[in-house]
């Protein structure tokens, strides 16, 4: 796992002017302990591990209608096996909202995400979400960003990304830390759906080859609700030095039901098509990935579910197969899975084999 900082640059008394001044305040958090075994190469092995994430929300009314909030979140955590032992902590969330009933202003180390897609995602542009996790834990970036709700639904985002220098997302390539990124994102309602365009401007680094260049994204995506939900997300990139191609294209297709059978089958499916070339729409190398996924509950507790992710290129799967009991504040989650020798999608690949796992959450 991949932590946003290694040290905390901030230091946390610089909150208590805010608690000084009325701010109201929250403290919650989520403990987990995880224990896994794994089969590979006729050999077991197997490793534990616990995660900590404290969470504090600060607020203050100005009216009515507008407000003030900020949240400070750390994540810490501690895994151990082969002899091998890893432990880290790192903030998690850093930052300060002004919100009125159709706008908001948020800058610090936050959470943007968006699109229909959720397991194949063609928009998965700032963050690494593992399908998979139980945690969903999901990475934060640093920026400042505006979203405006008009009276019709629709909606804008436009933001600004600064000092985010690893790879996030799809990228190969981390951004150069001392220039900003650029992107905005305008969503309407269509007739029984949604449809939005997106786009994004960077400079990447490369410091192999102590070079920079610029990178254009260009997304549009939508979701209809017509007996079935379905969706896409389909995005351009282009890269003025080609690394290792000028262009890439990807398509993401999928769809949902829930069929009426005793407590309700949900089931998701989503296909991807990936394209790479040095002109655009002339592709010299694809990749297309499926997706499945399905869940039932079997009570007011617990619930079983499943994802199936099958790569056409390489012809192999990555299986998980979920158990999970919910109470007010512990949840159980027991999973097998099985993971390839070569990952099939970004951050569901931690190590290759057939394996179990037990993990316990406490949410406070």
């Amino acid at each position: 796992m991949r932590l946003l900082c290694r040290q905390i640059p901030i230091p946390l008394f610089l909150l208590a002017p805010l608690l000084i001044l009325g701010f109201d305040h929250d403290f919650r958090g989520q403990l987990s302990f995880q224990g896994t075994a794994i089969y590979h190469s006729e050999n077991w092995s197997g490793n534990a591990g616990t995660q900590y994430i404290p969470q504090l929300t600060l607020n203050q009314s100005i009216s009515d209608a507008r407000f003030l909030d900020a949240e400070i979140s750390l994540h810490g955590f501690l895994q151990t096996g082969q002899e091998i032992t890893n432990d880290n902590l790192g903030l998690y969330r850093l930052n300060a909202r002004y919100a009125t009933p159709q706008s908001e202003l948020r800058i610090g180390l936050q959470k943007i995400n968006f699109g229909p897609a959720q397991l194949l995602r063609s928009l998965m542009w700032f963050d690494r979400l593992n399908p998979t996790d139980p945690l969903k834990i999901a990475e934060g970036v640093w920026g400042l960003r505006y979203r405006h709700i008009f009276l019709n639904n629709a909606n804008i985002w436009l933001w600004g990304l600064y000092g985010n220098d690893e790879p996030k997302g799809w990228e190969a390539l981390g951004s150069a830390g001392d220039k900003p990124e650029l992107g905005a994102r305008f969503q309407a309602p269509v007739p029984m759906g949604e449809m939005a365009l997106t786009t994004h401007f960077r400079t990447v680094e490369n410091p192999e080859l102590d070079q920079q260049f610029a990178e254009k994204r260009l997304a549009l995506d939508g979701r209809w609700d017509i007996v079935i939900g379905t969706w896409f997300e389909a995005a351009i990139l282009h890269q003025e030095i080609a690394s290792p191609y000028h262009y890439t294209e990807m398509v993401t297709l999928g769809a949902d039901y829930t069929f009426g059978l005793g407590n309700g089958v949900y089931v998701l499916g989503e296909h991807m098509l990936n394209r790479f070339g040095n002109e655009f729409g002339a592709a010299e190398q694809d990749a297309q990935l499926s997706a499945v996924m399905a869940s039932y509950p079997l009570g007011l507790f617990d619930t079983l579910s499943g994802m199936l992710f099958y790569s056409w290129e390489i012809d192999d799967w990555i299986q998980y197969f979920s158990w999970q009991r919910s109470y007010d504040r512990f949840v159980l989650n027991l999973s097998l899975f099985h993971f390839p020798d070569i990952p099939i999608t970004l951050g569901t690949t931690v190590e290759a084999g057939y394996g179990l796992q037990f993990m316990l959450i406490y949410n406070h």
